[in-house]
C-alpha cells in the first residue's frame, strides 16, 4: 500500500514539473510607457494564430488590454528585448511587470496575474 502511494505521488510530481516545463519563459520585462496602469500589454505579430487566441481570450475575460504588433512596433521588441510572441505582461500601479505569460494563458492564468496588478475587468 505505501509503495503505491509513493508512485502515485512520484507521479503527481513528475506530472507538475513537465507541465511547467513545457511553457516556455520570457526573460523579465521592463515595459516602458504604454497607457495607463495597471494594465495589461500584449505583444504579437499580424500572422500570429495564437495571438489571435490570446486576444480572444482577453476579450472573453474583458480584461483592458494594449496591444503591440511587431509589424507596427518593431523598435519596442528591440527595445524591450522581446523574444517570443503572444507574451502577455501585467503592470502595476507603480509601473512593475508583476506577470509575463507566454503562449495562450488560460483563463485562470489572466485572472491570477490581473488580480496580482490591480487590473480590473471592463465587463459585468
Amino acid at each position: 500500500m505505501a509503495a503505491a502511494v509513493a508512485v502515485i505521488v512520484v507521479a503527481l510530481v513528475v506530472a507538475f514539473v513537465a507541465t511547467k516545463a513545457r511553457r516556455p519563459v520570457h526573460p523579465t520585462v521592463v515595459v516602458g510607457d504604454l497607457g495607463d496602469r495597471p494594465g495589461v500589454v500584449l505583444f504579437s505579430s499580424t500572422d500570429c494564430k495564437t495571438c489571435k487566441e490570446t486576444i480572444a481570450r482577453l476579450k472573453s475575460l474583458s480584461l483592458p488590454f494594449r496591444e503591440v504588433t511587431y509589424e507596427l512596433e518593431p523598435h519596442r521588441f528591440e527595445e524591450w528585448e522581446i523574444v517570443a510572441v503572444p507574451l502577455t505582461v501585467f503592470v502595476d500601479v507603480d509601473s512593475h511587470s508583476v506577470a509575463a505569460l507566454t503562449g495562450v494563458p488560460s483563463k485562470r492564468s489572466l485572472t491570477h496575474a490581473a488580480a496580482r496588478a490591480g487590473v480590473v475587468s471592463t465587463g459585468s
